[in-house]
């Protein structure tokens, strides 16, 4: 059996920017990831310190707390 050689396909190229130039300007425009990790981080705690604060003010406002707030007060 004779070995058939399967002719050749030749693409066009569909972009007209090369595979290096694209991946230099993904370099280029991507931000840094600690800034990004930094942002998202600090964003959480003032979310978190918010919601400690609603706590606090609910708590605050509970009978039984202010019951013992009192009592503390009159002890000292």
């Amino acid at each position: 059996m004779a070995a058939q050689s399967a002719p050749k396909v030749v693409l066009k190229s569909t972009t007209k920017m090369s595979l290096n130039e694209r991946f230099t300007n993904m370099l280029k425009n991507k931000q840094p990831m600690p800034v990004t990790i930094r942002a998202s981080m600090q964003q959480q705690q003032q979310l978190a310190s918010a919601r400690n604060r609603r706590l606090a003010q609910q708590m605050e406002n509970r009978p039984s707390v202010q019951a013992a707030l009192k009592l503390k007060q009159v002890g000292a």
